[in-house]
């Protein structure tokens, strides 16, 4: 059998057994309130992966390996941030924001507070707004992540594995809403794991084992490659570490992840979840981690081409079959992602915003606002061109230090004056955004450290206030 052909044969029964899911979730989607957040019937293992599979996007797989292939062991930093980030979300967000939810079905409703709270609708159109815009970058820099490895596979052009894997994830998103996209995400968790194991370890035993690979990494002809900073000093070495410790500081404020602790049940168990989640955590990012200093290591792949080397490993030591799993991997990390944001997009307009009502019924206008972001994020995905890591990025953090502080505050320690909550809002956003393109210490620090701090501070002062009042 071909190459091409074992793929495609993997591929396909992959992308069906998404749909037939989806199908499934769509008989129990009845209103919009069960397609916005699955009637709150999420067990332990579903809300896990599903939420981890959400937050963890192409970048988790595609770029992460990638920035360990191009920065050495300095990619080692990103680990407490990552692996920091979910420990946040899974010890401190995601039992209180279960119990805390209350009727809200979205994130920016949850701090919007209920109707009748002063200034409610100026934070909900506010937090929409800049949720809609980061999601759309967002969604279109992970279906571009859907081009290279079609073009590897099939000989075939970017384009037509970012409409082929757009086609799909909205397909599945439309049909059954929040149930489709917690089920498939669960099915794509796994998958994405599963990779994370089998191919690190089968780069590391190209070895001969964990002591060979240590010595091959060791002899990589680039002084900087085994170093803690990857050649930085001074306060940019601090910068950059801080800055790669600061992407866990952006978890709590991802609405497509932290809207699945909302809708898990309330008899679900919160400690198989989190041990579940934690533990898919550090086999993921660990994993992908190594394969970055192996493939280096083993084939000297140079720094233009570092986001191919999950690619590349897969098609050096595996037959095609297994090649087509890690193929379907990367689309997992996508289509977990995008079908999340997609959903959020929907419950922004439609929910958040009220727009778009008619006399179709309920489910029309979200499924409608799903099928135009998803098109218009196609679009962008086809003709913008940029690294997965740094547009993802861009969109992670201004969406972090938006509403991961404010988030914060408001579970822990209660209530934010409206005034205060809208301006967190708005610092930490535009703060983020203007941090990506003035950088202090060096790219991460402003935009993921500056601006969520900024906004942490005008929150916890809000709340201060509130409690006074």
């Amino acid at each position: 059998m071909e190459r091409s052909t074992a793929i495609l044969l993997a591929l396909a029964a992959y992308l069906l057994a998404l749909l037939g899911l989806a199908w499934f979730a769509k008989t129990r989607t009845r209103d919009a309130a069960g397609f916005y957040l699955g009637g709150r019937t999420l067990g332990p293992w579903v809300a896990a992966l599903a939420a981890n599979a959400s937050s963890s996007s192409a970048w988790s797989l595609v770029g992460v390996s990638g920035f360990a292939c191009r920065e050495g062991l300095a990619a080692l930093w990103l680990l407490p941030g990552c692996l920091g980030g979910f420990l946040l979300n899974w010890l401190v967000v995601a039992p209180r924001l279960r119990a805390a939810t209350g009727e809200a079905i979205t994130l920016t409703e949850f701090l919007a507070g209920p109707p009748g709270t002063p200034g409610r609708s100026a934070v909900a159109i506010v937090a929409s707004v800049l949720t809609l815009g980061c999601l759309c970058t967002y969604v279109a820099a992970q279906m571009q992540a859907a081009g290279p490895p079609f073009v590897r596979a099939f000989a075939t052009t970017a384009a037509n594995g970012i409409v082929l894997g757009a086609a799909v994830t909205i397909a599945y998103t439309l049909l059954g809403g929040y149930l489709a996209v917690s089920i498939t995400d669960t099915l794509q968790g796994l998958v994405m794991v599963l990779v994370a194991v089998v191919v690190p370890a089968a780069a590391v035993l190209h070895f001969g084992g964990v002591a060979g690979f240590v010595d091959a990494v060791g002899r990589v002809p680039a002084p900087s490659f085994t170093t803690a900073f990857g050649g930085r000093e001074g306060l940019v070495a601090v910068g950059f570490a801080l800055g790669l410790c600061g992407i866990g500081l952006g978890y709590p404020g991802q609405p497509h992840a932290v809207n699945k602790y909302m809708g898990m049940a309330p008899g679900a168990s919160m400690a198989v979840a989190r041990t579940v989640g934690i533990a898919w955590a550090v086999v993921l990012y660990t994993g992908m981690v190594v394969l970055g200093l192996a493939a280096r290591a083993a084939w000297g792949v140079a720094a233009a081409d570092s986001e191919a080397v999950l690619y590349l490993a897969s098609e050096r030591l595996f037959p095609p079959l297994v090649d087509g799993l890690v193929l379907a991997a990367v689309l997992a990390a996508i289509m977990s992602t995008v079908d999340s944001q997609l959903l959020v997009c929907a419950s922004c307009v439609t929910h958040d915003l009220r727009l778009g009502r008619g006399p179709f019924g309920l489910l029309a206008a979200p499924r409608v606002t799903v099928l135009v972001v998803g098109g218009l994020a196609t679009t962008g995905a086809l003709l913008l061109p940029q690294r997965v890591f740094d547009r993802v990025l861009f969109a992670w953090a201004a969406l972090g230090s938006a509403f991961g502080p404010l988030l914060l505050v408001r579970l822990c320690r209660g209530p934010v004056r409206p005034g205060w909550a809208l301006t967190s809002i708005a610092i930490g956003g535009l703060g983020a955004i203007a941090g990506s393109f003035f950088t202090v210490l060096g790219p991460g620090f402003a935009d993921r450290v500056l601006s969520w701090a900024a906004a942490g501070w005008v929150a916890w002062t809000g709340n201060r206030r509130a409690s006074r009042a």
